[in-house]
């Protein structure tokens, strides 16, 4: 198939362009001007370039597709309340209505768990809970997800929503992966002090729901949690300290651990259906392996060229 990719040249996109490629299907991306492509150039069939809030681009880049997967946002006006609603609400409602006006069979969205925030007690955190959020980037992901269901049960369109926690995994922009400096601190044999924590995903786990999920008739109107466990981000600093012997103190921050658990069963028959039978279940394991990833990439002090 010929699948359309918004944010195709940043962390997310950059992955699920190679899993896309990988399943055989063509990539059509969305990309501005100065955004960068060596890294997802073998995983490309065609380029399209433009903003996500412009409706000429978008008509472009979905003219003559099978899918969508719309994983753009526009960062720079997460914050600021009028232009991310212009930017990011509107142009993903300008880009679900261009896609059905192209007759475009399928729309996965990449939203957010930032959907949540207060959790009712009397049931599970499933994708049957409501969405309270409480942040303008979580109340941008969850303004699209009605749309997304009325454009199922309206016009047919085979639309889902595909909600990861904290994403890991090496980024194109090595500096921006998730707990680089605490790694780096790690491996340097600083000193590391964070009480910080949440819920976690691999990008390889997001990747490959959305390249699965494109021509799966199944997912259409459904929405998913895609959520592997929680970590305290002092566990990346520790294996970090594990794997390269480094003398680096880490200070013991761990608190009472999650308040909630989300009930993630649909997300991992989703994945088992498909044969995926790692998919949300690598656990600190996982993280390990990727703290592992890191060390080799980051260079060991007092290497030339290292800050």
């Amino acid at each position: 198939m010929l699948v359309a990719l918004t944010g195709a040249s940043g962390f997310i996109g950059s992955w699920t362009a190679r899993a896309l490629h990988a399943r055989g299907h063509a990539v059509r991306a969305l990309v501005r001007t100065s955004s960068r492509r060596d890294h997802i150039a073998p995983h490309v069939a065609e380029w399209r370039e433009g903003e996500l809030h412009d409706p000429q681009a978008l008509a472009g880049l979905v003219a003559g597709v099978d899918a969508v997967i719309h994983n753009g946002v526009d960062w720079s006006v997460r914050e600021i309340p009028t232009l991310n609603f212009e930017r990011n609400v509107l142009g993903s409602l300008r880009l679900l209505e261009a896609a059905r006006q192209a007759r475009v069979e399928q729309l996965l969205f990449v939203s957010s768990v930032a959907v949540y925030h207060t959790i009712l007690p009397d049931r599970p955190l499933d994708e049957m809970h409501p969405t309270w959020p409480s942040s303008t980037y979580g109340a941008y992901k969850a303004a699209i997800e009605p749309h997304l269901l009325a454009y199922h049960q309206t016009y047919g369109l085979n639309t889902s929503s595909w909600r990861p926690a904290a994403v890991y995994g090496v980024d194109p922009n090595l500096q921006r992966s998730q707990w680089f400096n605490l790694i780096k601190s790690a491996k340097q044999g600083d000193n590391v002090s964070t009480a910080q924590g949440g819920k976690i995903t691999h990008v390889q786990d997001v990747a490959d729901a959305l390249a699965l999920a494109v021509g799966d008739e199944s997912t259409a109107g459904q929405f998913y949690n895609l959520v592997d466990g929680y970590m305290y981000w002092q566990v990346a600093a520790e294996f970090a300290r594990e794997l390269t012997g480094s003398n680096a103190s880490i200070e013991e921050r761990k608190g009472s651990g999650p308040k909630n658990q989300f009930d993630t069963r649909k997300a991992i028959a989703f994945f088992d259906r498909h044969g995926n039978h790692v998919a949300l279940r690598r656990g600190h394991d996982g993280v390990r392996e990727y703290v592992g990833e890191m060390l080799s990439l980051i260079p060991s002090p007092g290497t030339p060229g290292e800050g």
